[in-house]
């Protein structure tokens, strides 16, 4: 295998074990609730401050690994958070799942500026947009299988199973992207770098102006990070109170939405081909915004699954499409630097939104984190209108 298909093979999978980690305890979230007797507050507080240890995390992780070995950084990420899915079992209330849950997205900080910034540099010049559909649709297949098996295995042997079994497909990972990378020569595993290196205070000016050249994505951002996170979290809590679905099924249906959500971003590269970024985009968040607010609404089982397929599709086409846009106006010496950035808005949007979310919800209900997620992306859809005409990344 060439030196770019071991690198894509490599990152491919760290990213599938990464998000499969984070959705095998995500769709969880209904045992735990009822478990350790938690609030949807709690919930919110739970999944939006790992998502703020994530903000910064990535934001420090991808400034340190420009001009060091990325590779040597994936493959701790990795082992830390095979790892990390050991203690969750060791949960007995919600102090003790706060902290674990925390520990777990320190250790999933490690991948997505860096892995990303790996490959956004490795096929810059050739194949970018279906490098980052594969990528990104790896991601997706492992957070399905994770999503369409936990629960049911959960019902067989207990919770604490499916996290044992993640650490074993973690921990085996782990020694197949060893195979995968020990050989390639180590001009493919560090990026070239500044001469001097920035103080503090230059690297914040740095980061305003880079987030200038790529402020209308910014919003888009934070929407499609909060999308995933929302959705993941509170949709088995809806079904839950508002349908008479079992887990398994319930795990089901949201399986469905990341499954349809992987074939679309294993097809990006072809979409793209046909139609640019800027109606991938558009499409995107309008039909987040509608049938977010669908969501809040429809309780027929059989309309909701027709509004998990769409969406499916519409979520996972944004992330490669945002993801191709900031490739092209990154030079190599500042990848991980600017997918750092890039990630700290996305996961600063699923923080802020999932707490609010939780919060809104014991207030009003469980609908309210949908109708507010779906009332955003129909106001971006406007702001991207308006600008349609102008490049979205200069």
């Amino acid at each position: 295998m060439r030196e770019q298909g071991r690198i894509l093979s490599s990152v491919s999978i760290i990213h599938a074990l990464t998000d499969g980690s984070i959705a095998v305890v995500a769709i969880l979230f209904p045992i735990f609730k009822t478990l350790f007797n938690l609030s949807y507050t709690q919930v919110g507080i739970i999944t939006g401050g790992g998502l703020f240890i994530t903000l910064v995390m990535q934001l420090v992780l991808g400034r340190a690994a420009d001009g060091k070995n990325v590779n040597t950084f994936l493959l701790i990420g990795l082992l830390l958070t095979s790892l990390s899915l050991l203690l969750l079992p060791f949960s007995t209330g919600f102090f003790s799942l706060l902290l674990f849950i925390f520990v777990l997205r320190f250790a999933t900080s490690f991948f997505h500026p860096i892995g990303i910034g790996w490959i956004s540099r490795t096929y810059k010049k050739n194949k970018l947009d279906w490098a980052m559909g594969i990528q990104s649709g790896s991601a997706d297949v492992g957070a399905f299988i994770a999503i369409a098996t936990t629960l049911s295995i959960t019902e067989l042997w207990g919770w604490h199973a499916p996290l044992y079994i993640w650490t074993v497909i973690g921990l085996l990972g782990l020694v197949l992207c060893i195979r995968f990378t020990y050989q390639l020569d180590k001009q493919w595993m560090i990026a070239p770098t500044l001469e001097r290196k920035q103080t503090i205070r230059e690297a914040a000016v740095d980061a305003f102006h880079r987030m200038k050249n790529i402020k209308i994505l910014l919003p888009a951002f934070m929407i499609s990070g909060a999308a995933w996170g929302i959705i993941i979290t509170y949709l088995p809590l809806l079904l839950q109170a508002r349908t008479t679905l079992s887990l398994p099924v319930i795990g089901f249906l949201v399986a469905l939405w990341t499954g349809i959500g992987s074939l679309s971003s294993l097809s990006y590269g072809k979409i793209r081909n046909r139609v640019n970024r800027k109606k991938i985009l558009l499409f995107s968040y309008l039909t987040i915004g509608i049938l977010g607010i669908g969501l809040s609404y429809f309780t027929d089982v059989f309309i909701i699954l027709g509004i998990l397929i769409l969406l499916g599709i519409a979520i996972f086409l944004s992330y490669p499409a945002l993801f191709s846009f900031v490739s092209e106006v990154t030079s190599e010496s500042r990848e991980g630097w600017m997918f750092g950035i890039t990630f700290t808005f996305q996961t600063g949007g699923g923080t802020i939104l999932l707490f609010l979310g939780g919060v809104l919800a014991d207030v009003f209900g469980i609908w309210m984190p949908f109708a507010l997620l779906g009332a955003l992306s129909l106001l971006f859809t406007a702001l991207l209108l308006m600008y349609y005409k102008k490049p979205f990344a200069t």
